[in-house]
């Protein structure tokens, strides 16, 4: 809904000026809307799961709307229910803040309803915000829900140094530190960003097995720094890819997020070509996803015994062609206008780049009424048109 609005800003201001006006004034139709424009932009792009993050929202249910397009498209998904309690004193809407027992209760009512009627195909994760939405009350409470409900969860962890400094204060320890003591870590949690873990932190998520979402691409956009994923990866943590929300993205297209990731730490390792390799990458964007969902004895690979949820890329046109290498020309030529086909289990959604279970067209034009109603009704359609920023002379 928010492509655009947001650029050039460091997360807090992002937060403040995007963020917190529009999220007090989402409606149903907002949320399926955008989720289905997510949905679209993952399957043209070869994503066949998606883990969606929502926010607390400010009326009941919005976290279903998200669901049900998950239901319409075909697409494998899992819904990341927002738990927010606490965070007024930085800026947070009091609309998205409830008692954690609300969210935990919408929590149970959604994996009722979604998580055991579609094939294993939708699921419903627990999603506290970051440390400076949650009080340690919640994050004891997302343990013990997620221990019930035999569910993961999934928290942006020290994605700036914001959070760091906010637990510091609150805490008088890190994130990690924290997570470790009151039994928050394990194999179901996915952390997300991790732009500024010490060797300590990566210690202790070892140790509890917990997994990685590596948001590339949203950390470049919010100038938010580079998670030190080479280390991560060689101490054995399970890394995955995110494309983040598109308000922090301006896209959802994986296959773009794979080229970004592997030249990202080139960059960031400068004289060391394979601090990432093209086949580090698409291991985190396949397998490593997997992994991070707790689905890799389902997806991830091709092998007998698992779902057949694969695309089909066509290397021998524009943009990948010629291609010597299939792992290189994916990876650092291809664009998703490569993509022909993409498959959940054994259902295609998309075949000649054409859409199969949802109307492409529809979807778009009611997603771009929709985004236009939100903007305004939240006061930042300003912020649709900006001056001339360039340095040139």
């Amino acid at each position: 809904m928010l492509k655009g609005l947001g650029d050039d800003r460091v997360l807090a201001d992002w937060i403040r000026t995007i963020i917190v006006p529009s999220s007090r004034k989402l409606t149903y139709k907002h949320v399926h809307a955008s989720a289905l424009l997510g949905v679209v932009e993952a399957i043209k792009s070869g994503t066949t799961t998606t883990l969606d993050y929502m926010y607390a929202h400010p009326v009941p249910e919005l976290s279903e709307a998200v669901l049900l397009a998950f239901q319409e498209s075909g697409i494998r998904g899992i819904v990341g229910h927002g738990v927010i309690d606490t965070g007024l004193e930085v800026g947070l809407p009091s609309e998205i803040i409830h008692n954690s027992d609300e969210s935990f209760n919408e929590i149970r009512r959604m994996h009722r309803k979604f998580a055991a009627n579609h094939n294993g195909r939708l699921g419903v994760w627990i999603a506290p915000v970051a440390i400076w939405g949650v009080t340690e009350q919640a994050l004891k409470g997302c343990r013990r829900l997620a221990d019930e409900l035999k569910i993961g969860i999934t928290m942006h962890v020290a994605e700036t140094p914001f959070e760091v400094e906010n637990c510091r204060s609150r805490f008088h320890c890190r994130e990690l530190e924290l997570f470790d003591r009151i039994g928050l870590l394990g194999p179901d949690f996915l952390a997300v960003h991790c732009v500024y873990l010490d060797d300590d932190d990566i210690g202790i998520m070892k140790k509890s097995d917990s997994k990685v979402s590596h948001n590339a691409t949203s950390n470049m956009y919010l100038s938010s720094g580079v998670a030190p994923i080479p280390k991560m990866l060689k101490s054995g943590i399970t890394v995955g890819l995110g494309v983040d929300g598109a308000a922090s993205n301006n896209n959802q297209d994986m296959l773009q997020l794979v080229k970004v990731t592997a030249l990202l730490h080139k960059v960031a390792h400068p004289g060391n070509p394979t601090i990432i390799t093209a086949e580090d990458v698409l291991e985190m964007a396949t397998i490593g996803g997997a992994r991070a969902l707790r689905l890799e004895h389902e997806v991830g690979s091709i092998e007998p015994g698992k779902k057949a949820d694969l695309f089909l890329i066509d290397l021998s046109k524009t943009f990948a062609a010629p291609a010597h290498n299939p792992v290189s020309a994916l990876v650092y030529s291809a664009t998703s206008e490569n993509i022909d086909t993409t498959i959940v289990d054994g259902q295609i959604l998309m075949r000649g780049r054409r859409l199969i279970t949802v109307d492409e067209d529809e979807i778009l034009g009611e997603g771009r009424a929709a985004a236009d109603e939100l903007v305004e009704i939240s006061g930042i359609s300003n912020l649709k048109n900006r001056p001339w920023r360039s340095r040139a002379p």
